[in-house]
């Protein structure tokens, strides 16, 4: 009887092991300059966890947004976008490497990361998130 908890306990503890270490992450690293993303398009697995690297290179603080499946923001950004967001990194100093962690969307397809700051759309400061 020992012997099979014992048996039972160490798998338990395989499993749960083996779990942790073989998660779905997948890693973004993106420099932020005045006034773009660099890389500017990114591809993650559907439901991933999704650890993103915002470094930002430029003068002034950025943001990294990303917003919902189908839609899109029409500058100026406002409190009409807010409600569209899926995930964001904000207030990414100049000079600061910022990093977060987030699931990615389980629904394929392409969608759109912005900087919501004032004008900053408007100089092109915009990408792209596909999800696959």
């Amino acid at each position: 009887m020992k012997r099979s908890i014992k048996l039972l306990v160490l798998i338990v503890s395989l499993v749960l092991t083996l779990t942790a270490c073989g998660g779905n992450t997948t890693t973004i690293n993106v420099t932020i300059t005045d006034f773009a993303y660099n890389p500017a398009t990114f591809t993650v697995p559907a439901g991933a966890t999704v650890k993103l690297n915002a470094t930002n290179n430029g003068i002034v603080e950025h943001e990294f947004a990303i917003m919902k499946l189908g839609t899109s923001v029409t500058p100026p950004f406002g409190d009409k976008d807010e409600g569209n967001i899926f995930w964001e990194l904000d207030e990414i100093q100049p000079g600061e490497t910022k990093s977060d962690t987030f699931t990615a969307p389980t629904e394929p397809g392409d969608y759109e990361i912005i900087c919501g700051l004032a004008g900053h759309i408007e100089n092109g400061m915009v990408g792209k998130l596909t999800v696959k």
